[in-house]
């Protein structure tokens, strides 16, 4: 089982994901009470985990009778995802010259890595610090786990839509971890569903996933941000290390399509 489980998370399912639909295989149809009852997670959090793998087409919903049950599709299927990997692999290949040569024409000609100024910060307050000193620049530059911020820090919103209002002059563009969790909280989000043009988004390429709740680049610095066990933030000032980040950001903006809902 634990060698499935792996390979199935090598294909972007989550562990949780990977047991639900193995334990499906083995049961066949059945309730998604007794299913959560299988694995021992709760009901509210394998719907959630079902309708992922409905829309990877490895889970189908069956109505027998008054039951409503779940089912595995054929593990044929699985191929579509390995497709899927493999397509997104070439893909990370085909564009890695480009991003080599954006990463070697963004260093300077002589190095001043000495020049360097790293902050750290610690706590709720301290992470908003950082937020409130980034959305004082001309061009903010962000990849963003709305998922991790949206439920550490739902005050967020409010940040970015004074900023919006006070800095007439930032301009601030988001590449999002895409997730449907990600997708419904952009939907309720203040600040995304306000059409401004000075606050634009698009979402990064399905299976890439952003371990910092936040990187900020910014003003020759580079925030970044984590609210997972603990509130915690680091602001690093170095040349180099801010233009190669900021033409990653932008090339990888160019590459991935206009947000479309």
């Amino acid at each position: 089982m634990d060698k499935l489980v792996d390979y199935l998370k090598q294909l972007d399912l989550s562990e949780v994901e990977a047991k639900l639909y193995l334990t499906l295989l083995q049961t066949g149809p059945t309730s998604v009470r007794d299913l959560a009852a299988t694995i021992e997670i709760k009901r509210t959090t394998a719907y959630f985990y079902i309708d992922q793998l409905v829309e990877k087409g490895l889970i189908m919903k069956l109505v027998k009778g008054s039951k409503k049950l779940v089912a595995a599709t054929e593990p044929e299927n699985l191929k579509v995802l390995v497709e899927s990997k493999i397509a997104s692999a070439k893909s990370v290949e085909k564009e890695f010259p480009s991003i080599l040569n954006a990463l070697h024409t963004s260093l300077p000609q002589e190095g001043n890595n000495t020049d360097a100024e790293i902050k750290y910060y610690k706590g709720k307050n301290g992470v908003i610090k950082i937020y409130e000193e980034a959305l004082k620049s001309e061009k903010l530059r962000s990849f963003f786990n709305i998922e991790l911020i949206k439920n550490s820090l739902p005050d967020n919103d409010l940040l970015f839509a004074q900023a919006l209002e006070n800095n007439k002059d930032i301009e601030i563009r988001e590449l999002l971890q895409d997730t449907k969790l990600s997708r419904e909280k952009v939907k309720s989000s203040r600040v995304f569903s306000t059409n401004n043009d000075r606050h634009i988004y698009k979402f990064l390429p399905n299976g890439i996933n952003l371990s910092a709740a936040d990187i900020l680049i910014y003003d020759g610095k580079v925030g970044i941000v984590n609210v997972q066990s603990q509130f915690t933030g680091i602001v690093l000032k170095n040349k180099d290390f801010f233009n190669n980040l900021k033409e990653l950001f932008d090339l990888v903006w160019k590459i991935v399509p206009d947000n479309i809902e």
